[in-house]
């Protein structure tokens, strides 16, 4: 089993229905070729490194997928390359099976937001990093004023 993540940049000033009607085009026209789509979702509007068709801004659409039938595939990457509605694309081979990414929503907003298992050790791991860093800079803090005393009463035995 072959697995791949293609990244397509769309116009960013697709409004919300037009955005998921090219998803879905793009995705029946890759279940043509009997592979598997395993996350198709909205990355964001992100700001792009050089104007293409005079768009300063995209919005980037990540899609993992099981791939099918490899001789229809090459008819699949012609087909995204003259689609008009993406400006970008690119498809590189996953060395193992993607996560399912899982929609989840926070309690205190109502965005909702895509975490990953890997994701969540990040953050895990950045906030122990975090906390650590706070540790290190109040004994810091600490030394600092011990120094000044220090030195204080140092001034004034000489003084004596």
């Amino acid at each position: 089993m072959q697995f791949y993540e293609t990244l397509y940049i769309v116009d960013s000033n697709l409004e919300n229905k037009s955005l998921e009607k090219t998803m879905t085009d793009i995705g029946k026209k890759l279940e043509k070729t009997k592979s598997k789509i395993i996350n198709h979702r909205i990355w964001g509007k992100k700001r792009l490194a050089y104007p293409i068709h005079r768009q300063k801004y995209g919005s980037y659409v990540i899609m993992q997928y099981e791939a099918g039938d490899l001789s229809k595939m090459v008819d699949y990457e012609t087909w995204l390359k003259l689609n008009n509605a993406v400006l970008r694309h690119m498809t590189v081979a996953l060395n193992e099976k993607p996560e399912v990414y899982i929609e989840k929503e926070n309690p205190g907003s109502n965005n909702k937001e895509i975490e990953s298992s890997s994701d969540v050790q990040k953050e895990n791991a950045d906030s122990t990093s975090n906390d650590d860093n706070e540790k290190i800079s109040k004994t810091s803090k600490g030394d600092k004023h011990e120094n000044k005393l220090k030195t204080e009463e140092d001034s004034e035995k000489e003084e004596v």
